[in-house]
């Protein structure tokens, strides 16, 4: 905790009167200003909310990085059948060509 929550927590407890003081108040009022500051500490860019989430889901992280690369390798590999299916036609059709002129 830094110094200046410290002191903000402190300014809360002093401002707040209590007639019968129970055991269990500090801990209560500790645990309220918790959750009051872990609302306001969410991230506000979606980027930041990703980074917190893949943090948090680390096995999710492992299963979305091996879904993205094996399907980056299968795309790479169509891409490069089809160019050479590309490839075979032109000279398929550059045979034809050169026959059908002599």
């Amino acid at each position: 905790m830094r110094s200046n929550e410290k002191k903000q927590l402190k300014k809360i407890f002093d401002q707040i009167e209590v007639q019968n003081p129970s055991i269990h108040f500090e801990q209560r009022i500790y645990q309220d200003w918790q959750r009051v500051v872990a609302k306001a500490e969410k991230p506000n860019h979606r980027f930041s909310e990703v980074l917190v989430h893949a943090k948090v889901h680390p096995k999710m992280v492992v299963f979305l990085v091996i879904v993205a690369i094996a399907a980056s390798i299968l795309l790479a590999q169509h891409l490069l059948i089809s160019s050479q299916d590309d490839e075979l036609r032109r000279i398929d059709a550059l045979s034809e060509l050169s026959l059908s002129t002599i």
